[in-house]
């Protein structure tokens, strides 16, 4: 299997994280990193044996691709450099902090003919593949599961204070996760958002809930905080016959099913279902099954990086697009709009 030369702008403490992946991933041969910080520089290049590039430029001179791991303010001005060197890019997420911003950055993956994908991770998580039979982790195939439709969506992601993410508010730090998987599992137009929260600690909102209406009826219910004492990452549908909850912290995933009693009928995401209960109504008995779907131990990290190369190597496009991380970013700043205006 040929490898591609791969480079990191930013080895703050996510960037770090890639690099580590980037060294254990056979697909990839990573020709080093630059970072703004003489000094975190330094100390990266000593504890990884890396080489550390003395300037962007130089590094997007030799590379093939690059993951882009710097404050969302730098995202178009680093994305936009690497695009004119012809560098396939892998950006975290948001995309950027505006949508002219991202405009840029997409226009310059688009023109340069390059690779772009943004780094909506828990599209990689165990417990959202779980419903996708196992995708995306190295193409964009498995949307939608036609088992898959919510009309009610309940999330909410609560995490600890980390100074880290105070450049940006907790809808484009956290919530804007929750509205990339809301889209996906939806697929249909946004008719109404309504949103309130508040700045405990920054002066940006800290806690913030939304509700967003779309065309087809369904509602999601929305909740990110980080200044919670307690740290919880979980969505939960409701659909005719089913609810499922996914723990994104656990990776795990638990559907209950309403059938019609002794029905053998079986589906993929059902296949296992265990009966627990019957439930009566007059004539009609119900039979209420259930089924744990567990972690099944791929890093989401790993797939993500892996899903960005195999991209590039089958010139197919990435699991998450540009276009579909604007998309998110469009939803997330009205949510913003909402909330400063209640």
């Amino acid at each position: 299997m040929n490898s591609l030369s791969v480079g990191i702008v930013g080895v703050g403490h996510l960037g770090e994280a890639h690099l580590r992946k980037y060294l254990d991933i056979p697909e990839a041969e990573l020709a080093g990193f630059w970072d703004i910080d003489d000094r975190v520089r330094n100390a990266i290049r000593k504890k990884y044996s890396v080489r550390a590039f003395d300037s962007l430029e130089s590094l997007l001179e030799n590379v093939q691709a690059v993951s882009i791991v710097v404050p969302t303010s730098s995202h178009a001005s680093a994305a936009t450099a690497a695009a004119e060197k012809g560098v396939h890019i892998f950006i975290e997420k948001p995309i950027a902090p505006n949508l002219a911003d991202a405009d840029r950055i997409i226009d310059a993956a688009r023109k340069n003919n390059i690779k772009l994908q943004v780094g909506h991770i828990e599209r990689f998580n165990a417990a959202f593949r779980s419903l996708f039979a196992g995708a995306p982790p190295l193409s964009g195939t498995g949307y939608p599961n036609k088992e898959i439709n919510p009309k009610f969506i309940e999330s909410h992601r609560l995490a600890s204070f980390d100074p880290r993410g105070l450049d940006v508010s907790v809808i484009h730090d956290l919530m804007i996760h929750d509205i990339d998987l809301i889209l996906q599992l939806i697929g249909s137009p946004i008719m109404h958002i309504d949103a309130s929260g508040v700045g405990v600690i920054s002066d940006m909102p800290d806690i913030v809930n939304a509700r967003l209406s779309f065309a087809n009826g369904a509602v999601a219910n929305i909740t990110a905080s980080r200044i919670s004492q307690k740290k919880m990452r979980k969505m939960r549908l409701f659909q005719k016959d089913s609810y499922i909850s996914m723990d994104f912290v656990t990776g795990e995933t638990e559907i209950y099913s309403i059938s019609d009693s002794g029905s053998s009928e079986s589906v993929s995401l059902l296949d296992g279902i265990i009966p627990v209960m019957n439930l009566n109504y007059g004539d009609i008995t119900k039979s209420v099954g259930y089924k744990k779907i567990p972690n099944d131990g791929k890093d989401a990290l790993e797939l993500e990086l892996r899903s960005f190369l195999h991209s590039i190597t089958t010139d197919t496009d990435p699991p998450v697009t540009g276009e579909e991380a604007r998309k998110a970013l469009e939803v997330a700043l009205e949510v913003v709009e909402k909330t400063m205006k209640n």
